[in-house]
């Protein structure tokens, strides 16, 4: 058997947005009421009933019931300071019971306190553009350590400031819409900025928490290893990507193109932990076509395109690359939780590969001496899923919307065995496969 470390953490994550439901004064809330912006004209609405109907209960019930003993979970900034300054007792009730639910059940709470979403006070501002956003949101983040401290061990400050700085200022598909290769470098170092100003924050209020930010990270490899210029482009996409931020907390100096480098001291030194979101590697190629995304462009497995009809951002399933990802990330010496790890449901058995294959990844670079103490499955449950709606099913919990019952599916059952046995048995291995 591929066993794991005693007292390994097992869970799966959620984030607030996209299971509460009706968090109408975030700018999340305000875009997606504009036709065209989600796909199959879907919204947020009340997404898995977490907020009026209050069913992370039977949910957390159910986290319970496979056998784990952690989860991942959100609070919304803009539910506790819906108005500048304007703290939300009902809200803080809120949370406070439903962190409260983790403990009672058993499962450590690993709290994100900005997963994508900012008070439509906020976007009003600026947002991530505007510098002040550091001195905002690290206020908030105190009094969030302070009224809920006593039950939170390990927060998560900023959920992939990499790709929301992406998404919304590069691509051009979410919020902001834009394309302008210099505000994305500059909401990168806002949102290094504000990370550092979070952790400094939680600090002050809870010295003894554990605090980091969870980084995506997508592995990035010449589509011809002989290309110079294939070359240049998948180190360009990891530097910027991948390194920058991890480099900036390790030195203190934020190094990104066009000639910035800033000394940013106070960011040095800020994660106490390495959160780790990988979901997929990609092949990159020169492509003088397409300046958009800084002359790169993005190839992939011929079976690719038909996982991309169940998520459009599907990529390469390469397991053997998220195992020499841990293996290189040994280096910052810090101990590693997999903060978001998973696939979605198709019409084979993809999501239950995936999740065996990954795990064995994982298990591979434990025994290489890389300090994994937990993991967690994006998601507990099918949830709204920013701008592709409700398509997309990466739940070990089938979600039906309309009704709101949840079913188990072949990836939550496997799970369970792997969780129980805290390792992955021969009889598994044989039964859904080997990472190559």
């Amino acid at each position: 058997m591929l066993s794991f470390p005693p007292n390994f953490l097992w869970g799966a994550a959620t984030a607030a947005h996209q299971v509460e439901g009706q968090n109408s004064n975030s700018d999340w809330w305000n875009w997606e009421q504009t036709p065209g912006h989600i796909k199959n004209g879907d919204s947020s609405r009340v997404a898995c009933d977490w907020w009026a109907g209050g069913r992370w209960r039977e949910d957390f019930d159910r986290a319970r019931a496979l056998g784990m003993n952690a989860q991942r979970v959100g609070i919304e900034w803009a539910r506790l300071e819906p108005h500048q300054g304007e703290w939300n007792a009902h809200a803080t009730a809120f949370y406070r019971e439903m962190i409260s639910g983790l403990r009672e059940r058993g499962l450590e709470p690993f709290v994100t306190l900005h997963h994508f979403t900012s008070p439509q006070w906020v976007a009003e501002r600026g947002g991530f553009e505007n510098p002040e956003i550091s001195q905002w949101i690290a206020r908030y983040a105190e009094r969030a350590a302070r009224e809920f401290g006593a039950l939170v061990n390990y927060w998560i400050t900023i959920n992939e400031p990499n790709v929301y700085a992406y998404q919304c200022y590069l691509a051009g598909v979410w919020l902001a819409q834009k394309k302008d290769f210099g505000a994305f470098l500059r909401v990168l170092k806002n949102a290094l900025r504000a990370h550092a100003a979070m952790y400094h924050a939680v600090k002050r209020a809870q010295p003894e928490a554990q605090v980091g930010y969870a980084h995506h990270w997508r592995v990035f490899e010449p589509y011809n290893s002989r290309s110079p210029l294939d070359r240049l482009m998948a180190g360009l996409r990891t530097r910027v990507f991948g390194k920058a931020l991890m480099s900036a907390i390790e030195q203190g100096r934020l190094v990104l193109p066009l000639g910035w480098d800033e000394s940013i001291p106070e960011a040095r030194g800020t994660q106490d932990f390495l959160g780790v979101n990988y979901y997929y590697q990609e092949y990159t190629a020169f492509d003088l076509s397409n300046p958009g995304d800084v002359f790169a462009r993005s190839v992939y497995d011929p079976d690719v395109k038909r996982l991309q009809q169940f998520f459009e951002g599907a990529g390469n399933l390469h397991p053997d690359a998220f195992r020499d990802l841990l293996i290189r990330l040994k280096k910052y010496n810090k101990p590693i939780y997999i903060t978001e790890n998973g696939f979605v449901e198709t019409d084979r058995d993809d999501q239950t590969r995936y999740l065996i294959t990954h795990l064995q990844a994982v298990n591979e670079a434990i025994q290489r001496g890389v300090d994994v103490r937990g993991y967690f499955w994006w998601s507990l449950l099918d949830n709204f899923e920013w701008s592709e709606g409700y398509t997309p099913r990466f739940g070990l919990y089938h979600t039906e919307y309309e009704t709101q019952a949840r079913t188990l599916k072949k990836a939550g059952t496997l799970y369970e065995k792997i969780v129980r046995a805290n390792g992955i048995t021969k009889e598994l291995t044989e039964q859904h496969g080997r990472a190559n």
